[in-house]
This record gives C-alpha cells, structure tokens and sequence, in this order.
C-alpha cells in the first residue's frame, strides 16, 4: 500500500471515528476550521498578508457557524457546566484519571465537553480580535490593542488545538486499536 493509499484509509477511519460523536454536517465543519486554522498560520508566517485576511474573513464565517452549531446542537450547558454550578461529571471524569484511566468517554458536562467550550472560545476571541484587527486596517489606521489581543488569542487557539487535536489523535490510536484487537 502506497503513501497515498494509507493517508486516504486513515482519513477514512479518522471521519468514521469523528462520527460517533458528530454529525455530518458538524464534522464537516469541524474540518474545514481545522484545515483553516492550519492554513491561517502558514500564510501569515509566510507574510502573506492578503491571503491571510481573505482566508481569515472565511474562517470567521465558518468558525462561527461552528460554534452556534455547536451550542445550538447541544446547547451551553454541555460545554459550560460550571456556569450552572454543575460540576458532576467533571469530578466524575477528574476521579478517573487520578485512578489511571488516561482514556475516558465525552459525556454531556464532562471534562472533554468543558475542554471543546474552552476551544470555542479561544476561537471566537480569535475571530472577534481578528475582525476587529481587519476593520481597523480597512479604516487606514491599525489598532495595536487589536494586533496584540489577536495575537495572544491566537497562541491560545493554537495552545489548545495542540492539545485538543493531540487528545483526539490519542483517542483514535486507541481506538483503532481496540477495533483491530476484536
């Protein structure tokens, strides 16, 4: 099996995998921030600057369309548990790992669902800051409070994706693990 060959089967058992928690619609979505997100970082290291605000006004669609699909789907009480006080599951979820359990299910106010409302809002202060970067350009005089603001939410998206996308990756591994094992 080529390299190519692999890459689309792994792609393939990675959209599966991404199905048991979202919806087709949703994954796709999730996806295509991504790969923005990925692409936004590669345009402005490399200085493109008009490349970056065009794929940065699409993100900012998308990003959002994420978020409001996501609270919408499952509402903010999912994501931000300890806004309402509720701090179950998350204890439920620290208690497991403190007894080793390094891999453990997304449950509606557990610690993967507070981690992803984390993740949306590093993206929408990411996007707020961006657009508010972007229309103080287009007004001729850029807003160094904007620039920096963006620039620590960025680190802060970029932080979590590491993270976040690290902890997906880790619980497809074991996945495809226990999946080849039966």
């Amino acid at each position: 099996m080529g390299l190519i060959e692999m890459l689309k089967s792994q792609f393939a058992l990675l959209w599966r995998f991404f199905g048991f928690f979202q919806p087709p619609v949703l994954r796709l979505l999730h996806v295509s921030v991504v790969s923005l997100v990925v692409l936004q970082v590669l345009t402005r290291l490399a200085g493109l600057s008009m490349t970056h605000a065009i794929l940065g006004l699409v993100l900012s669609m998308l990003g959002m369309g994420l978020i409001a699909l996501g609270l919408g789907t499952r509402g903010p009480r999912h994501y931000y548990p300890y806004l309402w006080g509720d701090m179950g599951q998350i204890k439920k979820d620290v208690a497991a790992i403190r007894s080793g359990k390094l891999i453990i299910a997304p449950r509606p106010g557990g610690l993967a669902c507070v981690v992803q409302g984390l993740g949306m809002g590093a993206l929408a202060m990411t996007i707020i800051s961006g657009l508010w970067l972007f229309r103080s350009w287009q007004m001729g005089e850029i807003s160094h409070a904007a620039a920096n603001m963006h620039g620590l939410f960025v680190l802060l998206l970029l932080a979590y994706a590491v993270g976040h996308g690290g902890m997906a990756l880790g619980h497809f591994f074991f996945w495809k693990k226990a999946a080849a094992n039966k």
